[in-house]
Formats: C-alpha cells, structure tokens, sequence
C-alpha cells in the first residue's frame, strides 16, 4: 500500500489542499490537481468537500487551529515576551513563506467574501490573544497589540518576500513598540 493510502481519504485531500493553496494560491489550485495527488476519486472528494470553497474553509479553519495548537504547547506562553518569541521562531520555519491568512486575503481582496472574512476573524482572535497578554501594562492595550499584530504581520510579509535568505525578528521590534507605549503614557502623565 502507498505511504499516501494509509491515512483516510478527507486527511490526504485536507494535506495536499494544504501544501497547494499555501505554495502556489487557492485560485490556480484545482480541485482536479488536489484529487490526483490525494489519489481519490471525485467521488471521494465530493463526499467529502461539497466544493472547492467547503475545502478552502476547511483549509483555513485548520491553519487556525495550527496555530493556536502551537502557541499552547507544549504549555501556553506565561506572558508576551514568550508569545512573541514562538511567533519568532514560526515565522523563521525554513518552510514558512508568509502568512496563509495574509495571503489569501491578498487573492481575495473584497472583504465581504467569506475567505477574507475568515481571515479577518483570524487577525482579530491574535489582536485579542494579544491585548489579553498586555493586561499588566498600564497602556492602551488594544491599540499597542494592534502595533504589536503589525509587527507580526509585517515579520511574515517579508517572509513572503525574501524567502529564507533572512531571519525575521519579531521580538525586539515588537518590545520597541511596547517601550514606545509605555513611554508616551509616562510623558502624558507628566
């Protein structure tokens, strides 16, 4: 039996989605491709996935889960500095080429579409994640973990761009942006 016909069918077809909408887009990645290199029927994949777009969504229902699956484990950060460091070392993945949430976004720029709007809830769960691991800073939380998000981002988008040929930081650019906070909040209260 073929190392690929040992795992089911749905996790074949969820795997290589995977690796083909995160590599090369959703928009030139055809169903037809997904199935020939899953090894299933469309039979199979139509019981599967009802259409492309209940593929795409489950695709990035499971990049989400990823995520948050590895920022907590093997135990959650304590505190921002560690959150900030495994964002770090993510984005520093030989095989990290970017956000795939930024990405698909990018393909799917109207914000109404359901693909964006995933995206969106995604961007919004970290700016969350985010203001909750600010709570001992007397700042603006939301507004300093927006900063903070955009570093991140911007971290992955130069990932998108420079490939490996760099190491992304996120930590220090990010404690920059928090000292930047802090020191406003004191200059204000003088």
């Amino acid at each position: 039996m073929k190392a690929s016909q040992k795992t089911d069918p749905r996790t074949r077809i969820l795997e290589v989605a995977d690796r083909l909408f995160y590599a090369d887009g959703v928009r030139v990645t055809g169903t037809e491709k997904i199935m020939s290199i899953a090894e299933v029927a469309k039979a199979t994949f139509y019981r599967h996935f009802k259409s492309k777009d209940a593929l795409v969504l489950a695709y990035l229902e499971n990049r989400d889960r990823a995520l948050w699956h590895y920022l907590s484990h093997p135990t959650p950060p304590k505190d921002l500095r560690e959150a900030l460091t495994k964002f770090e070392q993510m984005a520093n993945w030989p095989e990290i080429i970017g956000c795939p949430f930024l990405r698909i976004a990018s393909e799917y720029p109207d914000t109404a579409h359901p693909y964006h709007r995933l995206a969106i809830q995604h961007q919004n769960k970290i700016l969350d994640y985010l203001t909750d691991l600010l709570k001992p800073f007397a700042i603006d939380k939301r507004a300093a973990a927006g900063a903070i998000l955009s570093v991140i981002d911007g971290a992955f988008s130069i990932r998108m761009l420079y490939g490996n040929s760099k190491v992304i930081p996120i930590l220090s650019p990010a404690e920059a942006v928090l000292k930047s906070f802090k020191t406003a909040r004191a200059q204000r209260r003088r």
